[in-house]
């Protein structure tokens, strides 16, 4: 409850212009005591701040004296520490760096022609946050369209310290990358900022003022009252175990959000990059914008694992520094432990570390944690002391340059930079690399090996008016790099394709390299030369023609290459706002090159997600649809099945009781697909068929289905794998059914439901809460 009376400070920097006293008088419409106050006062501590429950500075014009604004941080941070309450709006969000709450200020400021109406864009997550009660949904007008207006927004930066409650509303469009509404937590108090469409003197129309009103009465009164509601996750930045566990509680009921595959706590989920097996725990790192559910800003996410199959939740790991190299984002790259001290004539090696568990810890090299040739530098390095580095592309002004950085200490919590900049000062002049606006030169992502002595470091490009392509360089340090040429480029004409992602996996009977092209996976099987840094390539395919994206890997001590790959939604960016989430990870799968073949599969520890056996049996078909007596939507089911007699046998799930929504693994003779035909009523919702080539395998097929909310990822054979997305509507489209075409057909099959991935704290399940 808010209390009887609030007293509240108007800021003033100057007379009050028409604007704002024009919010002066709405104020004092809403709460009960309301005194104006001058800055200078302030900054001259001749008013006791402590006498007000809340403060509002409501900033139509820019400040008049930078100075007094800087004077005025010390008072004011000890008001809010002290538990009052701060509502910065329009141009006062700009001040925050200037008031000492927020390091990094917003950096789009200034005057716009309002052209359509405008507000803010709420995040999911926060939904039940007081400034919003009693307003419906997730999109709010608050000024309606007509003359100029203020604005102040974080647009190429986040703040460091914030909690994103909001971006932008615009017309009908939602704008994700404008991020306007925000909230500071500063000892016991609270500060909150809106940097758009706080007007109240301009013409208005009755909804707009109505929203308007409410939403500004409904902060000053929380304010100045009872402002304890519990964000404080740092923009999007959670650290301890109860802040994660109110993040994936919060969106625990969506049954598109996977179970047991890997998801962000909330907000945006893409490449996994840094896969590293260091001090017996699997790190995954991935990219991930703490803004919201849209690819912006990104830094590094992170998750830990002792079992490849049940995380733990970690703080973000990178951070894009405002000032450096990778302002605009800590975008996709590898990491590496290096022997401590560093080698003969400083040269950086590989760490050889005893495993306990009879294996080695992960250097960032999928073949194993010794060099290929046993280089008795890496034999010989110490064993009892490690540094790990990440190297990753930075992004600044549209530029992409592979920077540096290390772990802060041996669980790497956190990477801080090195070197002080890129360690590539440019792309390689000789080629003729693919522009486009607002990115100059199209030169990311990394792959490192050791090997011949030396590091051999491949940056995915694109190539002007060809297509995508695989350069390579080396190094001794890790920080000076020589190129050393083109390794594979594309052999058709693709003009504005680019190879992401790139890399490179050695096996016995052949060298693997895969790359991202926008669509799919590609991969090459061949041989690639250390010496000339050149891959011939043998026999080439789509690894996962499905949802299946930008795929990194590591060594397990038993020497399997573990892959593990981005899940892209397949939804619009409307839905992935409105659900507070988007990206998953597929399950790790091994992968093998045999017989100069590709081979996928998942992971023999998924079995350890299998919690309880829900079907157990054959089933014998002719030309008929079964019902099952199982239902879910976090299921694991096998099936061993020949379908040349029938045509083709179906596993149907997230079927609903009458038919309308269900989706149906299609096993043929010559393929498995998955028929997204009726998967969603929704009409955004994919209706296409995607599928693998089984024609080249034995049968019976034993297939895989690993259903997932929305996920479904399946393996034939242990040879082929594929991973795709649907998004029933329906609550009761869990069914499970099998049916069968026009012949008979007999289904050995098999179905578990799979429990959670997620711990706070070893051995804590996710539904079991904090400590």
């Amino acid at each position: 409850m808010y209390p009887q009376q609030v007293r509240l400070g108007f800021l003033l920097d100057d007379e009050p212009s028409a604007e704002e006293a024009a919010a002066l008088a709405f104020a004092r419409g809403v709460v009960d005591d309301v005194e104006a106050v001058p800055l200078a006062s302030v900054a001259s501590e001749s008013i006791a701040l402590d006498g007000f429950d809340a403060l509002w500075w409501h900033a139509h014009a820019p400040v008049s004296d930078p100075a007094t604004v800087v004077a005025c941080a010390a008072p004011i941070r000890a008001f809010v520490a002290g538990g009052g309450g701060l509502f910065c709006s329009a141009r006062a969000l700009a001040q925050v760096a200037a008031l000492g709450i927020d390091p990094v200020p917003p950096d789009a400021t200034g005057t716009e022609a309002v052209t359509e109406p405008v507000g803010p864009l709420w995040k999911a997550v926060y939904e039940d946050h007081p400034a919003v009660d009693g307003l419906d949904g997730l999109r709010h007008h608050i000024r309606p369209a007509g003359s100029e207006g203020p604005y102040a927004r974080y647009e190429d930066v986040l703040p460091e310290r914030a909690d994103v409650l909001a971006s932008t509303y615009r017309g009908s469009a939602d704008v994700p990358p404008e991020v306007t509404v925000l909230q500071w937590r500063i000892g016991s108090g609270t500060v909150f900022g809106v940097g758009v469409g706080m007007e109240f003197a301009q013409r208005d129309d009755p909804t707009t003022e109505a929203t308007r009103e409410r939403f500004a009465g409904n902060v000053l009164r929380w304010l100045g009252g009872a402002a304890a509601y519990e964000t404080a996750l740092a923009a999007g930045r959670p650290k301890t175990a109860a802040e994660f566990a109110r993040y994936r509680d919060g969106l625990s009921a969506d049954p598109d959000r996977p179970r047991y595959h890997v998801t962000p706590p909330a907000n945006w989920l893409n490449d996994p990059n840094g896969m590293i097996r260091h001090d017996g725990a699997y790190h995954l790192f991935y990219q991930y914008n703490p803004g919201g559910p849209y690819h912006h800003t990104v830094h590094w996410g992170h998750a830990v694992s002792e079992d490849l199959v049940h995380w733990t939740d970690r703080p973000v790991a990178m951070t894009p520094d405002p000032a450096g190299p990778d302002r605009d984002g800590c975008w996709s790259g590898c990491a590496v432990a290096v022997s401590r001290p560093a080698g003969p004539d400083g040269a950086v090696v590989p760490a050889v570390v005893d495993d306990p568990d009879g294996g080695s810890d992960g250097d960032g090299d999928p073949g194993g944690d010794s060099d290929d040739d046993g280089d008795p530098d890496a034999a010989s390095c110490s064993t009892a002391e490690t540094d790990v580095y990440a190297l990753y592309t930075g992004g600044r002004d549209g530029w992409q340059l592979p920077c540096l950085a290390a772990a802060t200490d041996d669980d790497l919590t956190a990477f801080e930079p090195v070197a002080g900049g890129p360690v590539i000062d440019a792309p390689p002049a000789e080629l003729d690399l693919l522009s486009t606006p607002g990115e100059p030169a199209h030169f990311r992502d990394h792959c490192l090996r050791y090997e011949d002595g030396r590091w051999h470091q491949l940056i995915g490009i694109g190539l002007q008016d060809l297509g995508g392509g695989v350069v390579a360089y080396s190094s001794p340090d890790l920080r000076e790099w020589t190129y050393e040429g083109p390794v594979l480029v594309t052999d058709a004409v693709e003009p504005g394709v680019v190879w992401e992602c790139p890399e490179l996996l050695r096996f016995p009977d052949g060298d693997l390299l895969h790359v991202s092209d926008y669509s799919h996976v590609r991969y090459f099987i061949g041989e690639f030369d250390a010496g000339t840094a050149r891959f011939t390539v043998e026999r080439s395919g789509t690894l996962d023609p499905g949802a299946f994206y930008a795929p990194q890997s590591l060594s397990t001590p038993d020497d399997r290459q573990v892959t593990v790959g981005w899940l892209r939604e397949e939804r619009s960016v409307g839905r992935q706002w409105d659900a507070g989430w988007a990206g998953a990870m597929s399950l790790p799968r091994e992968v093998a090159v045999v017989d100069g073949e590709l081979r996928q599969r998942p992971v023999r520890e998924v079995e350890r997600l299998r919690d309880r056996r829900r079907f157990d049996g054959t089933v014998s078909l002719d030309d008929e649809t079964r019902r099952l007596d199982v239902a879910g939507i976090a299921l694991e089911l096998r099936a061993r099945v020949d379908p040349t007699d029938a045509g083709e046998v179906g596993l149907v799930v997230r079927a609903s009781p009458d038919g309308a929504e269900r989706t149906t693994v299609r096993i043929r003779p010559d393929s498995v697909v998955v028929d997204r035909s009726r998967s969603s009523l929704d009409p955004e919702g994919r209706a296409d068929e995607v599928g693998i080539d089984a024609a080249a395998l034995d049968r019976p097929f034993d297939v895989r289905v690993f259903l997932d909310g929305s996920v479904l990822e399946l393996f034939v054979n242990e040879r082929r794998a594929l991973a795709t997305r649907i998004y029933p509507t329906r609550p009761d489209a869990t069914g499970v059914a099998l049916d069968a075409g026009a012949g008979a057909a007999t289904v050995d099959l098999d179905v578990w439901e799979l429990g959670s991935a997620w711990t706070f704290g070893r051995g804590r399940s996710a539904e079991a809460g904090p400590s």
